[in-house]
């Protein structure tokens, strides 16, 4: 039997913070002893961390119609492919970030924001929705993706898809937090606010922080809190970590990877492994452009490969929208696809705050001076919280792990290479080209990012 490989196609971590500080230190805002709402409760992990929590459980079946589903998804992503275009838009590094864990992250925090700080982070983030219609909404999408992430096996193709989102909120011990923020955040996001002393321990409480992360993420996803990240004056930091795992549907096969030049974006050229697969798939070839679709085995989620014409990549990134790559998607046509593409792994991060600043959001992160600046009444009844700082990492290994359900999965495509009667589209993804992860039913972009140097 000829063993192929059962490519992880991404196995991803993604993680975002953001961290509410108040202004001042927030002296008259904390009590020595925690205060839960009437809604809340505290309880003690095994570790001892406190969690203060509403009694309220998450909407397991929320009301949500399509269209809400499908603004959503369209303001995502719009946000994702402005934001691949400002991520180091002069130099020549791959990027990945999970426009999804962005927006997860930020709509928890703009759950407790008011007036012009919510209307700047909505128009931001490209989030039409009221907020009582839109946090049902993400909601909504993140349980669909869990039914269809949750592993298992499919009898005739192997493993399936696995993907783990986690929300969490920190807040600092005897902070005081509004019970109708409790609530919201509990039945939208699955997050109860976990205690940690930020004032007096902020080196064990950045420590902590991480460590759940990097659980989340299965060890992909390191130190996502920096030193100096944590200060005394922190009083809420929200996090969302994200692990992806997934097989193709349409496995490559080891014997066939082979070194190809890969032209560089800053002109440089260098040998790198190139997978190689005669199958069918969903694609396109324009003069503009070349773009090409992968599913996961079980069929619905898919990474898609979009290059650009030699020499116009950095054109073709400045004029993407969420629209054109809606556009790109629905002229994808069955064909029969010789592909190449480069195996690769890397991870990258950023801070977006002055991605987002540029989208208008820029309350948000100003202390209020007694006229203007961050509104963040929602989360604790004061106008003293304001966004120190956001961090992002993410990871993505494209690579071909061979294994027992790769070799099983050999017999399905050995058909695949075999001589086909029609004429293959020829795909040699060999200069600089952006890749997404989407699910196909709704759309939604998880994962971004941009292959330039190799």
């Amino acid at each position: 039997m000829q063993k192929t490989s059962n490519w992880v196609a991404a196995a991803a971590g993604w993680a975002t913070l953001l961290s509410v500080s108040a202004c001042g230190g927030g002296a008259g805002s904390a009590d020595p002893t925690p205060k839960p709402s009437a809604s809340a409760s505290t309880s003690a992990s095994a570790s001892a961390l406190q969690v203060a929590k509403s009694a309220l459980p998450r909407a397991t079946e929320p009301e949500v119609s399509d269209a809400d589903l499908r603004a959503v998804v369209a303001g995502n992503s719009d946000f994702a492919a402005k934001t691949l275009a400002r991520i180091d838009p002069e130099g020549a590094s791959n990027a990945v970030f999970s426009p999804y864990s962005i927006t997860q992250a930020l709509a928890m925090a703009a759950a407790g924001a008011k007036g012009g700080t919510l209307r700047q982070m909505e128009q931001a983030l490209g989030l039409a929705l009221p907020q009582e219609r839109l946090n049902p909404a993400l909601n909504k999408l993140d349980l669909m993706l869990a039914a269809k992430t949750r592993g298992g096996v499919d009898p005739q193709f192997g493993q399936l898809p696995q993907m783990t989102v986690a929300n969490a909120v920190w807040a600092q011990q005897g902070y005081t937090l509004s019970p109708e923020y409790l609530d919201t955040v509990a039945r939208n996001f699955g997050a109860g606010i976990r205690l940690l002393d930020f004032k007096a321990a902020a080196e064990p409480s950045r420590l902590s922080i991480n460590a759940h992360v990097e659980e989340q993420t299965r060890d992909r996803i390191k130190n996502l809190l920096p030193q100096g990240a944590i200060r005394e004056d922190t009083r809420v930091v929200l996090t969302n970590a994200i692990w992806f795992k997934a097989n193709w549907a349409a496995p490559f096969e080891v014997a066939l990877t082979t070194m190809m030049p890969f032209n560089r974006s800053n002109g440089a050229v260098g040998d790198v492994p190139f997978m190689r697969n005669r199958s069918d798939f969903s694609a396109v070839k324009t003069t503009d452009y070349q773009a090409v679709e992968l599913p996961y085995v079980g069929g619905q989620l898919a990474m898609q490969l979009v290059m650009p014409a030699a020499g116009s990549f950095d054109r073709f990134l400045a004029n993407l929208s969420g629209e054109r790559l809606e556009a790109i998607t629905r002229s994808l046509q069955p064909s029969l696809v010789e592909l190449a593409m480069p195996r690769f792994e890397f991870s990258a991060d950023f801070e977006p705050k002055q991605v987002l600043q540029s989208f208008g959001m820029g309350d948000a992160f100003d202390a209020f001076d007694g006229t203007g600046g961050a509104d963040f009444s929602g989360i604790d009844g004061t106008r003293e919280l304001y966004i120190s700082r956001i961090v992002h990492q993410a990871f993505i290994g494209v690579d071909e792990k061979g294994t027992e359900a790769a070799a099983a999965t050999g017999v399905v495509i050995a058909g695949v290479t075999s001589v086909d009667p029609r004429l293959p589209l020829v795909m040699h993804f060999d200069h600089p080209y952006i890749f997404l992860i989407r699910d196909r039913q709704t759309g939604l972009i998880l994962f971004m990012g941009k292959v330039l140097s190799l």
